[in-house]
This record gives structure tokens, C-alpha cells and sequence, in this order.
């Protein structure tokens, strides 16, 4: 018996696409007109949050709901362009409470941004921006200003960055890779946390956690002031420094510690762990 080849109809076809497709159960898209330096603030209990610049001047907000059992708000009061996320039933699941927001600003916009679950993605803003959340992770890359993050158990990667950088995780990593900032606080409990960025003239830069590693990279043309210290952890160094005294303050016999000065010693670097592993090590 011969057999044929087997024609696939276009109703087939488009049921595979459809299967393929994001299962969303609705799909809203709204532009607010602003003036220079706008604010959009954004409240959402789970999903992913990406935002993008371009040089129009509105904010574009498109959001994508898994369910019907929630609502997504979207207003504007003067320059400020409002965000929201409602739950609007009492029997609803995690997967439920999802909702994808891919929001399109001025690239000089002012953000806040509060996202339990799901992931925020931040490019190429160049305004103050505040982040709060409680298991997403956040992403931010190209961004400018006065940096806040905070997180229970996310990630935080920031990427080429330049400002002031405030980072807070109980659980999560923190990785600092290609950024100029004069200013960086970076905490978590029993995360990692990883400096792979220039040391600039002048710079403060605060790195502590509870356990976990801290690892700092530094290139040759690097300046930099040192004070590293772990209770009950190790410190390893790589630097050739120039020894300095020891701070007044009484170390316990077992910490570990460090201090001393690379080349002029121009930046300043703060490193205290309590059972963690410090290291120092040229970037290759």
C-alpha cells in the first residue's frame, strides 16, 4: 500500500501556533503623554516587569494577564504615570496572580517599582531608581542615577551602571560588573556578592554579609584603600599592598583581617563578613 504524504490544513497550523503562544488571558495597551523628568511607579505581585527607553515622550504600558482573576490599573496624575496590579478574587493561585508588564519610558524617567515574584528588567534609564521585592530577581543594565534595591530572597545584577548604588538582599546575590559609581553599599546575609568594576578616584564602596563570598577585582591602573575583615571566615588577597596600622578597634585572635593601600590608595574599600570568604584577586 502507498502512502502520502500528510497535508497539514491552516486550521492545524494555527493550533500549533496558538499552543505555542503565551497563554494570556488578556492583554491591555495604553500611552500617557509626559513632560521632561516624568515618574511612573509600578505595583505587582508576580511576573516580569520590563522596561525599555526611547526618545518619545509618553509612556507606553502594555501588560499581559494570566488570569481574569486579576486587574491591571494604569493612570496618570500629572507627570506621573501610575501602574498597578488588583487581585480580584479571594480563590486565586499563584500562577493566577501572573501578570508580564513591558513598559516603554523616556529614558530620563524616575522609577519605583515594587515586584514580588517574577523578575524586573531595567535598560538604559537614566533617572532615580527605587526597586522592592520579595523573590525577583533584578536586572539592570545601562541604567544612571541614584540606585535603590531591596529583596528578601532575589538576585541583583547591575550591569555598566553609573550613580550611586544601594543594594539590599537577605538571600540573594550581588554582582556588580562594568559600573562607575563613587558610591556603592552593597548587603546581603548569605548571599555572594561580586565587585567587577573600576574602584574610582575618591570612590566609597561598602561590601558586608554574613556568609557567603565577597569577591573584588581590581586591575593594575586601580588606587585603592583597603580594610577587609572576617570574623570567622578567610580573607585572600592578591594585591601587592603597602601594609597600614591596624584600626583602634580590637579584633578577636581568630578573625581574619587585612589593611593596607594599593598604589596612592585613592578609593576606599570597606569589606566585613562574619563567617564568609573575602578575596582580592586581579581581574584577568
Amino acid at each position: 500500500m502507498k502512502t502520502g504524504r500528510r497535508a497539514w490544513g491552516p486550521a492545524v497550523a494555527m493550533g500549533i501556533a496558538l499552543a505555542a503562544a503565551p497563554a494570556y488571558a488578556h492583554r491591555i495597551q495604553k500611552r500617557f503623554p509626559v513632560t521632561s523628568h516624568p515618574v511612573l511607579t509600578v505595583h505587582n505581585s508576580s511576573g516580569d516587569v520590563t522596561i525599555q527607553t526611547w526618545k518619545k515622550p509618553f509612556v507606553q504600558v502594555q501588560a499581559d494577564q494570566k488570569s481574569q482573576k486579576v486587574e491591571v490599573n494604569a493612570t496618570q496624575r500629572d507627570n506621573m504615570v501610575m501602574v498597578s496590579t488588583r487581585i480580584l478574587s479571594n480563590d486565586i493561585t499563584p500562577s493566577d496572580l501572573e501578570t508580564d508588564y513591558q513598559i516603554t519610558v523616556p529614558e530620563e524617567t524616575e522609577l519605583s517599582i515594587h515586584n514580588d515574584a517574577g523578575k524586573v528588567d531595567v535598560q538604559n534609564v537614566m533617572g532615580d531608581i527605587s526597586i522592592v521585592t520579595v523573590a525577583a530577581d533584578v536586572d539592570l543594565r545601562g541604567v544612571m542615577g541614584y540606585i535603590t534595591v531591596r529583596s528578601v530572597g532575589g538576585s541583583f545584577a547591575c550591569n555598566e551602571c553609573s550613580g550611586r548604588i544601594d543594594a539590599d538582599s537577605i538571600s540573594g546575590g550581588i554582582n556588580l560588573i562594568g559600573s562607575e559609581s563613587s558610591n556603592v553599599r552593597a548587603r546581603s546575609s548569605t548571599g555572594n556578592i561580586l565587585m567587577d568594576s573600576d574602584l574610582l578616584p575618591n570612590g566609597l564602596y561598602r561590601l558586608r554579609n554574613y556568609s557567603g563570598q565577597i569577591d573584588v577585582l581590581y586591575s593594575p591602573s586601580d588606587s585603592f584603600d583597603v580594610s577587609a575583615i572576617s570574623l570567622r571566615g578567610k580573607v585572600e588577597n592578591e594585591a601587592n599592598l603597602k601594609e597600614t596600622p591596624q584600626p583602634r578597634q580590637q579584633l578577636p585572635a581568630f578573625a581574619r583581617s587585612l589593611f593596607g593601600v594599593y598604589n596612592e590608595g585613592r578609593a576606599r574599600l570597606v569589606i566585613n563578613s562574619f563567617s564568609g570568604t573575602i578575596v582580592i584577586r586581579r581581574r584577568q
